[in-house]
């Protein structure tokens, strides 16, 4: 299948060289030659965090999050909603400048850490009327539907007790679990609450177990970065929204 592209969605020429995060104003479509090329933040395309609405609007709570720390930070923007996979490989890359996703040993050493946006909790999630233990040993033999490219730590990447099953969203896992063909999930507590509140789910249908403690969203800058300078003023933007409150308002849970 050939990756999707897809046109930045704001752009927001101010009198800066530089670019950086999130979006309202329309951009052209035909730009001068001298006009600098904007900096991109990538938003992956995985609910909640980011996706088109019933409008074809980019929305989610990175989305949201996006918003705010332009505004903070006072920088011309431009961002674009990425499948999960390429805003991985092209921040490596150095194609795209900023991306929020958990944190892992390969983008800790790969890229910059500005600082957390969200901290999480994992969950094992199983239907209400099983029976087997929530954990890896309770699981053995037994198929575990779970984000595909998300990190979920170390001890689920060495886990060989259990039958992995990549999915592409939390609505394909509650569904295959819904049907049986899983026995458990496993994903952030902001996508299973906010699937099942999207969903009308009560939660009662379900039983959750804590699997790991503190997974973080980490908001990385490229180490190839077009706008190198942009490290600081980014990471004091996203430092006073954590002051504010602004990032315990966009992640609260629907609970």
């Amino acid at each position: 299948m050939k990756p999707i592209f897809r046109r930045p969605v704001a752009v927001c020429l101010l009198a800066c060289l530089c670019l950086i995060a999130g979006t309202a104003p329309v951009v052209a479509d035909h730009k001068s030659d001298d006009e600098p090329e904007p900096a991109i933040f990538a938003i992956p395309e995985v609910w909640p965090w980011g996706f088109e609405d019933r409008y074809g609007q980019p929305d989610g709570t990175l989305v949201t999050f996006a918003h705010r720390l332009v505004a903070v930070a006072n920088l011309p923007i431009a961002y674009e909603l990425r499948p999960h996979r390429r805003a991985i490989s092209e921040l490596l890359e150095g194609t795209v400048d900023f991306v929020v996703l958990f944190e892992s040993p390969l983008l800790d050493k790969a890229a910059i850490g500005l600082g957390t946006v969200v901290t999480t909790q994992v969950m094992l999630t199983a239907m209400s009327d099983s029976n087997f233990e929530l954990s890896l040993d309770g699981l053995a033999g037994k198929p575990v539907a779970f984000i595909s490219g998300t990190y979920y730590g170390e001890k689920f990447e060495q886990a060989t007790s259990i039958r992995k099953f990549p999915v592409r969203d939390i609505f394909q896992a509650i569904e295959m679990l819904k049907l049986g063909r899983v026995s458990a999930i496993l994903c952030s507590d902001q996508a299973l609450y906010r699937t099942m509140q999207s969903l009308q789910l009560s939660p009662d249908r379900f039983r959750t177990r804590v699997f790991r403690e503190g997974q973080r969203g980490i908001l990385y800058m490229s180490r190839r970065a077009r706008y190198p300078q942009l490290e600081g003023p980014i990471r004091e933007a996203l430092q006073q929204l954590e002051r504010d409150g602004d990032l315990a308002d966009i992640f609260r849970l629907p609970l």
